[in-house]
């Protein structure tokens, strides 16, 4: 092998072995999204790598303001990716934006105005941005961005709905004809499923995978589902008709449809009918759907008579309705690990939180109390317990944590005057707050035992603090300190056992988000 040839071989390996940490540097790495707030509570974003000098920090955008249209604020990075979605206005316009990391500066995906409202969303795999619009509510317009491309405008209409698999158009014109189209996420695909249908209006409803739509026709006394396939000629009936229908849609499995409606006119009781057929499985003056599994197995649905509210669990596969309980107020709280979902009641002056099981066997009482009421349940991922936070009739405030499957609870914290949950691992909880009313606000961070201690981690912050992120290790948080109003802001560090004083990371900014964290591991139970 010539001396050439070997020198140029050996190019290509370092070029290559290069692009490769290149690559991974891009893709990994400990990286914070940083706000730095002005006088005119305009910011300038940056992405900087974690102890990293702030002349290499690179900006993203620059004075600009926060609006809310996804969780978090101005920016995140997004999970599974090398991607950072960002949002924000910038004087009369509000701007999506995206950028992979390593690229020079963000691109956009929306651009929209200040008076208008956006309703948006995204998801990751593929990275796609959902973006509804509208200026008065009284017609929508529906964009979606693809990996990182510009936004298109798919819909225009009355109303229109979006998910993965297209967009929906629905539009009512003067004497209340409906048409309704299937436009595909590419925008190349239209299909008109209903083409000026009368006695319909927006009463429509699609499935997850957009292959059935079900509609309602009411003619004269009677009110009619109706069944259609994209490219179907004309829909189907399904089931009988009634004298009113008041609520319609698919369940989980993609092609069962829950109709309540009321058989004859003069009946007092609305009835839960499963595609419309058959005997009403629940009978009651109102029947809601309270939610369902993502796996498309149940379905819970809450029925109100005569002041009181019984709840029941709708199986898909045997086609039957099991009463759980029976109380005055009734409330779904959220479902936790696609194993268990929550229900609060409300009887007199007493609260009461049930954790049910998937399939609706098993029922626990995890906590009764005549002394608080229950505001919020966040649910611990890593400890697999949840924290309840309770307001007391003095007004004071508790946090109280509790298992899933047995009556185990106990108060972490109880009795203080301000309490705010920031975070948690598998065995430390982080909130920040003050004990009693004449107490400096502080940072504390507690194991999740019975009996255990609150430890101070920092007091020098009048106003508070959030935005809070563990290190990869679990032993040390990230996060901002309000100092002394809005404008002074730190982004500190300090020790979760409060071994170490906490240090000032970066003076007046504001913690986004960090890069190592790609799913929060501590959420508010919805």
């Amino acid at each position: 092998m010539s001396q050439n040839r070997t020198k140029m071989i050996w190019l290509l390996m370092l070029l290559l072995l290069a692009a490769t940490m290149a690559l991974a540097s891009c893709s990994g790495g400990e990286r914070l999204l940083l706000a730095e707030y002005n006088r005119d509570a305009e910011a300038e974003i940056f992405l900087a790598e974690l102890g990293a000098d702030a002349s290499e920090w690179q900006s993203l955008a620059k004075d600009v303001r926060r609006t809310f249209i996804f969780e978090g604020e101005f920016a995140t990075f997004v999970p599974d990716s090398n991607r950072i979605l960002l949002w924000y206005e910038d004087g009369n316009d509000v701007r999506i934006e995206q950028i992979e990391i390593g690229d020079e500066s963000p691109t956009e995906l929306l651009e929209g105005n200040v008076g208008d409202r956006l309703f948006a969303r995204y998801e990751t795999d593929p990275f796609t941005v959902y973006v509804t619009e509208s200026q008065d509510f009284s017609s929508y317009r529906c964009y979606v961005a693809q990996d990182g491309a510009k936004a298109e405008r798919l819909a225009r209409g009355t109303v229109c709905f979006m998910n993965e698999n297209g967009v929906l158009q629905l539009d009512v014109d003067r004497n209340d004809a409906l048409t309704l189209t299937l436009i595909s996420l590419d925008g190349e695909d239209q299909t008109v499923v209903l083409d000026e249908i009368e006695d319909v209006g927006t009463r429509v409803r699609n499935n997850q995978a957009m292959s059935q739509i079900a509609y309602v026709v009411r003619d004269r006394d009677e009110a009619q589902l109706f069944l259609i396939a994209p490219g179907d000629e004309a829909g189907e009936p399904l089931g009988e008709a009634f004298a009113s229908i008041e609520l319609f849609g698919f369940l989980g499995d993609d092609k069962t449809v829950y109709v309540v409606s009321r058989v004859k006119e003069d009946d007092d009781e609305v009835g839960l009918f499963i595609n419309g057929t058959g005997d009403a499985l629940i009978e009651a003056d109102e029947i809601r759907l309270m939610g369902q599994s993502e796996d498309g197995e149940f379905a819970i649905f809450a029925a109100e008579s005569r002041g009181e509210t019984a709840v029941f669990h709708y199986n898909l596969d045997d086609n039957t309705a099991t009463e759980l309980l029976e109380e005055e107020s009734v409330n779904l709280l959220g479902f936790v690990m696609d194993e268990h979902f929550l229900l609060k009641t409300v009887k007199n002056d007493e609260e009461t939180l049930y954790s049910v099981s998937q399939d609706g066997s098993e029922m626990v009482e995890l906590l009764a109390t005549d002394d608080y009421e229950i505001l919020t349940v966040y649910f611990n991922q890593a400890a697999e317990q949840l924290l309840v936070q309770l307001q007391h009739k003095d007004d004071n405030y508790a946090y109280f944590v509790t298992g899933l499957t047995e009556e185990d609870g106990y108060f972490l914290v109880e009795d203080w005057y301000s309490l705010t949950a920031l975070n948690a691992s598998d065995d430390q909880f982080v909130f920040w707050g003050r004990e009693d009313q004449d107490d400096d606000v502080a940072l504390y961070s507690i194991a999740w035992a019975e009996d255990a201690s609150e430890v101070v981690l920092d007091d020098r912050a009048d106003f508070g603090f959030y935005s809070a992120f563990f290190a990869k290790d679990g032993r040390t948080l990230y996060y901002t300190a309000i100092d002394d109003g809005f404008g002074d802001f730190e982004v500190r560090t300090v020790p979760v056992d409060g071994s170490e004083s906490a240090d000032r990371l970066y003076r007046d900014m504001v913690l986004l988000d960090v890069s190592w964290e790609e799913e929060a591991n501590f959420q508010r139970v919805r």
